[in-house]
Parts: C-alpha cells; sequence; structure tokens
C-alpha cells in the first residue's frame, strides 16, 4: 500500500508542477509592460511593446510604445538620476514632436498617425535641460512576433510536458492496479468536500 500511496503522490506532484507552471506563466502575461513600483522606473519587460532607446555621454533615454503614445524616461547617464525638468523635441522619421511633461516625472509623446510601427524608425531628441543640452539618436524599434511568443510558447509546452507524463504515469499505475482507481476517486472526492466547506 506504501508503494501505491507514493506512486500517487508522484502524480500529484507532478500535476501540481505543471499548474504552478500554468500560473507562472499566466501571472508573467498578465503583468508584462507593467510596473507596481512606487517609484517612476521603465517596466523591466518591454519586448511586448514598440521601445525606443537612445544613449549619450550625458542621457540615457527610454520610450514604451503604447496606443498611440510613447511614455518616455529621461535619466542621467553617470547617476541614473531622473531629469525632470527637461524640455524634449522628438524628430520621427522627419515629423517633429514636442513631448509634455507628466506629474510622475515621465514625458508623454504623441506620435504621429502615419507613423508605421512595423518598422524600425529612426528618431533624433533633442533635450533642453538645467543640466546640460544635448542631441540623442536611437531606433524606434518595431514589435518582433516572433520574440514576443517564444516566451509563451516555451512555458506552455513545459506545462503540457509536465501533465501528460502526470496522466501517463497515473494511467501505467492504474493499467497495473485498477484498485489505484478507487484511491485516486476517494482523493478527488475528499478534496471536493473540502473545496465546498
Amino acid at each position: 500500500m506504501n508503494v501505491q500511496y507514493r506512486f500517487i503522490s508522484t502524480a500529484q506532484g507532478l500535476l501540481a508542477i505543471s499548474f504552478l507552471m500554468f500560473g507562472l506563466w499566466s501571472s508573467a502575461i498578465a503583468h508584462d509592460g507593467h510596473s507596481h513600483d512606487k517609484e517612476t522606473k521603465p517596466p523591466s519587460v518591454v519586448n511586448t511593446f514598440p521601445t525606443l532607446t537612445a544613449v549619450s555621454e550625458n542621457y540615457e533615454l527610454v520610450g514604451i510604445v503604447q496606443s498611440g503614445q510613447m511614455t518616455v524616461f529621461l535619466d542621467r547617464f553617470e547617476s541614473n538620476a531622473p531629469v525632470v525638468d527637461a524640455e524634449l523635441e522628438f524628430d520621427i522619421a522627419g515629423t517633429v514632436v514636442k513631448a509634455v511633461r507628466n506629474p510622475d516625472g515621465t514625458y508623454l509623446v504623441n506620435l504621429p498617425k502615419s507613423l508605421n510601427l512595423k518598422n524600425s524608425t529612426p528618431v533624433t531628441v533633442t533635450v533642453l535641460a538645467s543640466s546640460g543640452a544635448d542631441l540623442l539618436s536611437g531606433e524606434l524599434d518595431a514589435i518582433n512576433p516572433a520574440s514576443q511568443l517564444s516566451s509563451s510558447i516555451i512555458w506552455i509546452l513545459l506545462m503540457l510536458t509536465g501533465l501528460l507524463l502526470a496522466i501517463l504515469l497515473t494511467w501505467l499505475l492504474i493499467r497495473r492496479n485498477p484498485s489505484l482507481l478507487i484511491l485516486i476517486q476517494d482523493k478527488i472526492s475528499a478534496v471536493m468536500r473540502r473545496y465546498r466547506k
């Protein structure tokens, strides 16, 4: 009987791992591109959205595009301190757009409606701030569907592999010893009774 329970526990463990991986994957997808920190920082996961990066000796700029607007984070290059008093002017594929300051220290840019976000676009940024003026250049990188889906596919494959292993192990055990089916049914019934309470 101990061997039987050991096999059942193994199957349950594999199922638990499968559901855990699914939960982690779902959480990663749900929080993609969102930051819940109190401080205003660029999201750690930004490959879901078109992004702009531009660096000079004085400044580091990161822009994240959502719904036709780009949220811009401007920091000092050496200290990584946010620059909140700058005047930013963007030359996006020949169209000049001025950024608007947000209360949280970021900047907002309304992108030209004619901008094609499926292709990379050269961008030049003029910075006028109390810490000094500068000219930054970079590219607004388009979304890469392959990279966007790769992590999701990996998580799905891992989850399905664990689930299939658990099903296979359970099926082999039941085929070898049909009485295990009664034990599994009893355990499922016990779990359902706890859940209903």
